[in-house]
């Protein structure tokens, strides 16, 4: 009798890859084409598949968290469907309660086309600087004529003939101060001719450093005093930029104060035991558009104002199923019961309460994303210090997530409010609420004084 060659099932199929940017392009090259000839069953992906890639056939993308913008989402959703004449379908999972209101008006916002609005820069000088170098690089280009090519641009419409000159001075090597000094002229301004030309090295200084990226430098931290082994770390450019002497920050497993900063350093001693901040260093993280924030808020105040059933319906009218809705409507009842308000588009909240160590807090609570609370907070921080010459601290993770800005407030201080109401669509009116003082003023049973500021 013969034998019988055994066999093994094999290797159980990859189910799922990952696609996301720190992935080597030739990995991510592998699994897109995996997934479009069908080897590959699902892959879990951050915005890196938000790019124009033939992704082939997907029957459905499964969105984790709200998308930060009707326009961004749509682009994920679209992922699935992609051909003429199917339909793009998707399930969205709030990862906390939070995020079901703002998955709701990002749902309602993307079935209505409601995308976020373009807008194009004006006048940036940076792009002039880098376009001008390269052209004058293979030869002399005459400076009325570059006036007039730059100026048939869409974001150069409208660009002053004195900018434009005062770029050229800047290329030229015509610094407005001896700060400049150590920049390298890259074009010959003759003025008499009315021409450009490049200068040596212009060519590669075009080629290598074109683009609009931020080179954001890091800003080495050393032991004050020390000659060997000083070097502790690094530190993001805007947490410098955002720090000051005296400030703690923790880095590794030790606390450490600032005792110099310097143009390209950050000198520290040891402060052992002492809390500090937790240094950032920026990812691609955009924050909420203005538009999804202020839709957020209206979106707030007309569930909040509403008759159950009313809320009821306009909760089902976005798409939420039984266990949203009541999660939602908890969230928001929780909110208010603890603070008083709830932060609308027309209404903000200021909440004050003491942290971990006992230092107090003070909280704006807003709708209106990052690039409304960062420019807020670095203005509050900045009249804080004039006023009482103390320093308030933007809390990095607060401000990420476009929820309001946070900062340190002294203790003597009593609570007032500073906001701003939106009159029209391009304009902001500051306005100033006198608040009185919130009480009780950190008691045992009322830590958290919550006020508000109301259009």
């Amino acid at each position: 009798m013969m034998a019988q060659a055994g066999a093994t099932a094999g290797a159980d199929p990859v189910l799922a890859k990952a696609h996301h940017g720190s992935v080597s392009k030739e990995q991510r090259a592998q699994v897109e084409e995996e997934l479009k000839s069908g080897v590959l069953r699902c892959v879990v992906a951050t915005s890196s598949l938000e790019l124009g890639i033939d992704m082939g056939a997907v029957d459905l993308v499964i969105q984790v968290e709200a998308p930060p913008s009707a326009a961004s989402g749509l682009q994920r959703v679209g992922r699935a469907g992609h051909q003429v004449g199917e339909i793009s379908r998707a399930a969205l999972f709030p990862k906390h309660r939070g995020d079901v209101l703002h998955t709701a008006i990002v749902t309602e916002r993307m079935l209505a086309g409601k995308i976020e609005a373009i807008q194009v820069p004006r006048n940036p000088l940076d792009i002039l600087a880098q376009q001008t170098v390269a052209a004058s690089a293979l030869g002399a280009i005459s400076v009325e004529e570059w006036f007039e090519t730059v100026r048939r641009s869409a974001p150069f419409q409208s660009l002053p003939r004195s900018a434009y000159e005062a770029t050229l001075d800047l290329l030229a090597g015509r610094f407005p101060s001896d700060e400049f000094a150590e920049l390298r002229p890259r074009l010959v301004w003759d003025r008499d001719a009315g021409t450009l030309t490049g200068r040596p090295g212009a060519q590669r200084i075009a080629v290598t450093s074109g683009g609009t990226i931020p080179d954001r430098g890091l800003f080495g931290v050393f032991v004050a005093g020390e000659s060997t082994g000083a070097r502790v770390g690094e530190l993001d450019e805007e947490m410098v930029y955002e720090s000051r002497v005296g400030d703690v920050f923790t880095l590794g497993t030790t606390s450490w104060r600032i005792a110099e900063i310097t143009h390209d350093r950050v000198n520290v001693i040891p402060a052992y035991g002492q809390p500090g901040k937790v240094p950032f260093w920026h990812g691609d993280g955009i924050g909420r558009p203005f538009e999804l924030g202020e839709a957020l808020g209206a979106f707030s105040r007309e569930v909040s104002s509403a008759v159950p059933e009313k809320a009821q319906q306009r909760l089902i009218d976005a798409g939420l199923d039984e266990q949203a809705r009541a999660n939602l409507m908890a969230h928001l009842t929780e909110q208010r019961e603890a603070t008083g308000t709830l932060p609308t588009d027309r209404t903000l909240t200021v909440e004050r309460g003491r942290d971990e160590v006992g230092d107090w807090r003070v909280i704006l609570h807003s709708p209106y994303g990052m690039k409304v609370h960062a420019p807020w907070a670095l203005a509050i921080n900045a009249r804080v210090r004039e006023r009482l010459g103390v320093e308030g601290r933007r809390s990095r993770a607060t401000t990420a997530s476009s929820c309001g800005s946070r900062m340190p407030r002294p203790s003597r201080l009593e609570p007032s409010c500073s906001c701003s109401t939106r009159k029209s669509s391009s304009m902001w009116s500051p306005r100033r609420w006198a608040v009185p003082p919130c009480s009780p003023h950190g008691s045992a049973s009322a830590p958290h004084a919550p006020c508000s500021c109301r259009a």
